[in-house]
């Protein structure tokens, strides 16, 4: 019976001796959870700064696309007036080679009525010869008249 409690004792201080090899694995394990356990916080932390970060960027994101899209519709009307502007013009300028043919037909007409005028006006020197034979028929008419 002694050797078997000696056996048990044995076995007891084997049991004893894994267990505190058991205990001091576990004081390890523990120590290096807390380390993954504080690593894990650390790493938590700069998960929330930059999703922070990322919100922030976020807003600035949007803030600029609404300028964007208001930048954009703002330029579309621009552009729209401009073609309406441009469409105007070219309606104006149809009107005004309407008008300058018109102008440009009655100006060779008047230069056509011109020419024959002049073809058909007396010049310079036929008025001063017609207002000499005038004159020397007046001087004879006065002469047959006083005699």
């Amino acid at each position: 019976m002694e050797k078997v409690l000696n056996l048990i004792l044995n076995k007891l201080e084997s049991l004893d001796h894994k267990v505190g090899s058991m205990d001091k694995r576990l004081d390890t394990l523990d120590q290096k959870v807390s380390s993954m356990d504080k690593r894990l916080d650390a790493l938590d932390q700069k998960v929330s700064s930059m999703d922070k970060r990322l919100d922030t960027l976020d807003q600035k994101v949007n803030s600029m696309d609404k300028r964007l899209t208001a930048d954009l519709k703002r330029h579309e009307d621009l552009i729209q007036q401009l073609i309406h502007s441009v469409a105007s013009s070219n309606v104006k300028m149809n009107e005004m080679n309407e008008k300058l043919s018109a102008i440009d037909a009655k100006a060779d007409q008047a230069i056509e009525q011109i020419a024959d005028l002049k073809e058909s006006a007396a010049s310079k020197h036929d008025l001063a010869y017609y207002d000499q034979k005038i004159s020397e028929h007046s001087r004879q008419i006065y002469k047959l008249n006083n005699q």
